[in-house]
């Protein structure tokens, strides 16, 4: 690897300016030790402080999902406290925005419904029926609608907050102190460009919703119609595309916020470290879904109770003002509120560490690091003890 400039490019950490090291032929071996890694974490003018490292170290090689799994888990003791309130507050920002949508959407879709409460068709033997709104149709898309409601504002907060953890994250894989001050001078100036991000890789599934919206209130104005074909078609047309530009972007705000570059410029970072991983990244966001789909399931059966004591079946049997609509909001919203502030910032150290992963198989970073490590540890080596 060619050498680099003294000071911010020394650091391991630093992206490589040449090109991404070739499949199956490794990263090169430097030709002597390399220069010593500059803290990023730590203030100026502070000495390093030896960490007392009580979660597993991260291991310095390309990681299989359950690792990063499990990294995740162990870095999210690590963070300062400072992070994890701006983190609630993001994730509660936009649990109030999942909030107000589905209201609006609930109140649009069921005022719709009772302007067209039944219609009359024709079964195969020619018999006519009298049909009752809400139609499968309607119920299908409504439910549709609301989960990729939560899914969109959920993901929003995940990737601010993954922008947000990067810093902490990395200094628990370098075992090194996350400096508190440190960590709020370097992402200064970068949180703008994490929105940004967050809205950008979030617009595939924002066109997904809008059109999953859209059948619902066209089968409650139309509650004859049938929507099957076209549920399945914007499914299979949407949902695949939409996975793959998903994992293509899954790292754009570590890399933003690491390697403190652009919005263009981290989005292209981030298809450069997908490149040939699109699957694999794509594997681990669909098991981080699994397990937040499965709390969220369990933080449900409270719900479920208040809802049937309440007699709201459907959210249509719970007709906007009554108390029944009021209960079934209401517990709409704490159970988005605690499977958010629970699962986000693991989805988000998941991210970070995804982002980890990438560059280990990608650029050779775990070599780096190790080579940074060796460099300070053979002064104290060579050096010897005082005298006789």
């Amino acid at each position: 690897m060619p050498e680099t400039p003294a000071g911010e490019a020394t650091r391991p950490w630093t992206s490589p300016s040449t090109a991404v090291t070739p499949p199956n032929t490794g990263p090169t071996r430097p030709a002597g030790p390399a220069p010593a890694a500059t803290p990023l974490l730590t203030a100026p003018g502070r000495p390093a402080r030896r960490r007392e490292f009580r979660q597993r170290p991260i291991p310095l090689r390309p990681m299989t999902v359950l690792e990063l799994i499990d990294g995740a888990i162990g870095a999210l003791p690590t963070l300062p406290r400072f992070l994890l309130v701006r983190a609630a507050a993001v994730i509660t920002a936009c649990g109030a925005v999942a909030l107000a949508l589905t209201w609006w959407f609930n109140r649009a879709v069921s005022t719709a419904v009772q302007a067209h409460p039944m219609w009359i068709s024709t079964n195969l033997i020619g018999d006519t029926v009298a049909s009752f709104a809400p139609s499968k149709g309607e119920r299908v898309s409504l439910v549709t609608t609301e989960i990729l409601i939560a899914v969109v504002c959920s993901g929003f907060a995940a990737t601010v907050v993954a922008g947000l953890f990067a810093p902490s994250v990395k200094a628990y894989v370098d075992a090194e102190p996350a400096d508190a001050t440190a960590l709020r001078t370097l992402l200064r100036g970068r949180v703008a460009r994490l929105y940004a991000l967050a809205l950008i890789t979030s617009l595939p599934r924002i066109v997904m919703t809008v059109l999953f919206g859209l059948m619902a209130w066209s089968s409650a104005i139309h509650p004859g119609s049938i929507v099957a074909g076209w549920y399945v078609l914007v499914l299979l047309a949407l949902g695949i595309p939409c996975v793959l530009l998903t994992a293509t972007t899954a790292v754009a705000a570590p890399a933003a916020a690491l390697e403190g570059i652009g919005v263009a410029a981290a989005l292209r970072r981030s298809r450069r470290l997908a490149r040939r991983g699109v699957l694999r990244i794509a594997w681990t966001c669909l098991l981080t879904l699994l397990i937040v789909a499965a709390a969220t399931a369990a933080l449900d059966v409270i719900g479920a109770e208040l809802r049937k004591t309440y007699g709201v079946g459907a959210q249509f049997a719970a007709l906007p003002g009554s108390p029944g609509f009021s209960w079934w909001l209401l517990t709409y919203a704490l159970v988005y509120l605690l499977t958010g502030l629970l699962t986000t910032p693991y989805r988000a150290a998941t991210a970070v560490l995804v982002y980890v992963d990438r560059r280990f198989r990608r650029e050779g970073l775990d070599i780096r690091i190790a080579w940074a490590r060796l460099a300070q540890i053979a002064p104290r080596r060579g050096s010897g003890g005082p005298s006789a």
